[in-house]
């Protein structure tokens, strides 16, 4: 079969977003709007590979960002200038892709993908690609990324059905988080969604409360978050659902949602509490069911998580009874130089853990 593929910086937005609706597993991470927060907010540049057939159907997708900015944001200013100067920590990352729509054709569409990728590498300076699979994917596409350089490290996330009815949604739960559900409801929290762009300074609020306990740096960026509402949530791709207790909000989770499958985004929640995130988690796959969405993604664990982080991370998700599911982070580092020196300055202490461990 003849394919012809296209590299583009924009492309028409309701053809590309209604050809990802026709495939099951696309998410809200492969549409133009994804592209274009990180566009608006850091600068980044969108790459679309468009695989068309003869019929100049689109058989084949896959949207990347090229970020230069997105590198340094938690460096140091001197890391930051010197790196910058030095033409340091151009990458190119996608999320949840590539999205194939022919079924008979996959490996030839995959590899027309893979080439484009390539190309775009050369032309842009690009020192190291990132791409996640998606998790709804259900063909395994590893070995042929393999065939083209690419490290492959297994990932897994927990994904809910929603086409089940509520009652077989509780049963699945394990006892013990049943029983916490029914005590985090006598502890008179309050479920609701935001309409209000204040929730994301409360965000904020809550995300470095944690962070301040675990000694790590400080988050906040206001224009993030002013275009996460511009361009998702008033584009109706995002939804804030908070948890409150005595008029304060002491939980909060952003969904992303697109082709009827939701993923948990991000979440905060307030060390006060110990069951606020249950009371929150619980109710927000609840509405999920409400609002006809089929699945409930909970954005992915370490399979293998070594840290108490990790490990409360995987425990938190498996208990709402969801399957798990394994799908691949994919990385080539192309300039191993530029890479490692990118990578020293912009977390200096990585270098010394390496270094000290070596010695």
């Amino acid at each position: 079969m003849n394919f012809t593929v296209n590299i583009s910086s924009t492309v028409d937005e309701n053809e590309w977003n209604n050809s990802l609706n026709k495939n099951s597993s696309s998410m809200i991470y492969q549409t133009t709007k994804w592209q274009e927060l990180y566009e608006t907010v850091y600068d980044s540049k969108p790459v679309f590979i468009t695989v068309r057939d003869q019929l100049k159907n689109i058989v084949g997708q896959l949207a990347c960002l090229i970020h230069k900015e997105v590198f340094w944001q938690h460096a140091n200013i001197i890391s930051k200038v010197l790196g910058k100067k030095l033409k340091l920590g151009t990458v190119l990352w996608w999320y949840h892709g590539p999205i194939i729509h022919d079924s008979k054709n996959q490996k030839q569409i995959l590899e027309i993908i893979l080439k484009s990728l390539d190309e775009v590498v050369i032309k842009n300076n690009i020192v190291m690609i990132r791409g996640i699979s998606s998790p709804l994917e259900r063909e395994d596409f590893d070995q042929e990324f393999i065939k083209f350089g690419y490290k492959i490290e297994p990932r897994l996330t927990f994904v809910i059905d929603l086409t089940q009815n509520i009652d077989e949604l509780y049963d699945s739960l394990k006892k013990d988080t049943r029983y916490y559900i029914r005590k985090s409801e006598k502890e008179d929290f309050e479920f609701s969604i935001s309409d209000e762009k204040t929730v994301f300074d409360k965000f904020q609020e809550l995300k470095n409360t944690a962070r301040k306990l675990n000694d790590k740096k400080l988050f906040n960026n206001s224009k993030l978050f002013d275009m996460h509402w511009k361009i998702l949530r008033n584009s109706g791709f995002e939804d804030i659902l908070i948890a409150k207790k005595n008029s304060e909000i002491e939980g909060i989770i952003l969904t992303l949602n697109f082709n009827g499958n939701l993923i948990q985004h991000a979440l905060a929640n307030s060390p006060k509490f110990d069951l606020v995130g249950t009371f929150l988690t619980w109710n927000t796959i609840k509405w999920a069911k409400q609002m006809n969405y089929l699945t409930f993604d909970f954005a992915g664990v370490d399979p293998e998580p070594k840290t108490a982080k990790e490990k409360g991370i995987y425990f938190y998700a498996e208990k709402f009874g969801g399957e798990k599911i394994n799908y691949s982070v994919y990385s080539k580092i192309i300039d191993k130089k530029k890479y490692y020196l990118s990578s020293g300055l912009n977390d200096p202490k990585k270098i010394l853990k390496r270094i000290k461990s070596q010695s």
